[in-house]
């Protein structure tokens, strides 16, 4: 399975590596035999995460950073390939909207939309840039994986800025993979509908989660794992030839028309 991967022995950084989705893609690449740079906000849920990457007998890196600042970034994204030696898998799954409850767009300000731009977009100009960056100085192709989101595809009432600046992340990969080509950098990401974890819980009732469950085909909420194998195989030799796409790793609930709306103050931090 390692050679088919194409992975074992290179060095990924996943950033947001602390808990969920982010945890599970870097145990995912250990699993595949990479050597797994963890980086997050908080150093004590990367140094959890570090060890679960070890446990599968590579080595890890524990690095505390706020992919929001980009001296913060590159700093961890160096340290890394000190570290673990030439990085080839690079993924940022930084997102959300902070603390904002789902609302119309006629009743929220502008920090809704700032903290949406900043957690989304933001953070995926700066991880691109400061990952292929080292890529191109070491001279050897890799793999940039963003997260999106269903929300990117289709109307997303109560949660616009949301869905805008998810749009804006499906936009920014395309243009990525044309520009980064050149250099053998393949970028792609991957569109999740809801995942169930802590933050999942941490926002939305149990009925809410129920609900959205019911609308997929699948019959279930992604588990992080789910999400975490998507990554893989856009991370992998398997996906060598594919470059600026958007995997929908959803259940099937894209294909139809059952995804229930949000609700004015559904999606709050409780």
């Amino acid at each position: 399975m390692q050679d088919l991967l194409g992975l074992a022995g290179r060095a990924a950084i996943v950033i947001g590596a602390g808990r969920g989705s982010g945890r599970a893609m870097a145990v995912q690449f250990a699993r595949a035999g990479m050597h797994v740079a963890v980086v997050d906000q908080s150093l004590e849920a990367a140094e959890q995460t570090r060890r679960e990457v070890e446990a599968q007998g590579v080595r890890g890196l524990a690095l505390a950073a706020d992919a929001i600042l980009e001296p913060d970034l590159d700093r961890a994204v160096r340290q890394a390939r000190e570290a673990l030696g030439p990085l080839r898998v690079g993924v940022n799954n930084v997102g959300n909207f902070g603390t904002h409850a789902s609302s119309r767009v006629l009743d929220h300000d502008w920090d809704f939309w700032q903290t949406a731009i900043d957690q989304n977009l933001h953070t995926c100009f700066n991880v691109s840039r400061a990952v292929a960056r080292c890529m191109i100085e070491d001279g050897v192709p890799g793999a940039l994986v963003f997260i999106a989101s269903l929300a990117g595809l289709r109307g997303s009432p109560s949660l616009a800025p949301y869905g805008a600046v998810k749009a804006g992340v499906i936009q920014f990969t395309q243009t990525m993979a044309l520009e980064l080509a050149p250099h053998r950098i393949r970028v792609n990401c991957v569109g999740p509908t809801a995942i169930d974890g802590p933050m999942l819980r941490e926002r939305l009732t149990a009925e809410s989660i129920q609900r959205r469950a019911d609308a997929i085909p699948l019959g279930r909420i992604a588990s992080p794992e789910d999400i975490a194998g998507a990554v893989l195989m856009l991370a992998s030799d398997l996906a060598g030839f594919v470059t600026g796409q958007t995997v929908m790793c959803d259940g099937g609930v894209s294909c139809t028309s059952q995804r229930p709306s949000m609700s004015p103050g559904e999606a709050r931090v409780r």
